[in-house]
């Protein structure tokens, strides 16, 4: 990888991605079932983005990857991520 993008930063980058996908989730999730015990309608709202956000952290990963791999000169990887990341975006339309 070239010195501006260090393997490091790579990876703090994949971890932040990941760690911002599940607090989110938690959140609507957690506010979701708050407000579904209380009764107001909002809670299935919060309740599917929740779960929705859960599902969509993975291909925000490998759309991660998909940068550092390309930013890193990688481009071999970056071509296969994009394939992940296009399998994920076909399974969700099948």
């Amino acid at each position: 990888m070239e010195k501006s993008f260090s393997e490091k930063k790579f990876a703090s980058l994949i971890q932040r991605t990941l760690l911002a996908g599940v607090f989110l989730s938690a959140l609507l999730l957690f506010a979701g079932f708050a407000f579904t015990v209380s009764g107001a309608p909002a809670g299935t709202t919060l309740l599917r983005a929740g779960i929705l956000a859960l599902l969509l952290t993975p291909a925000a990963r490998v759309m991660m990857l998909i940068y550092g791999y390309w930013r890193g000169g990688e481009h071999y990887f970056a071509l296969a991520s994009f394939v992940v990341l296009a399998l994920l975006g076909l399974s969700i339309l099948v």
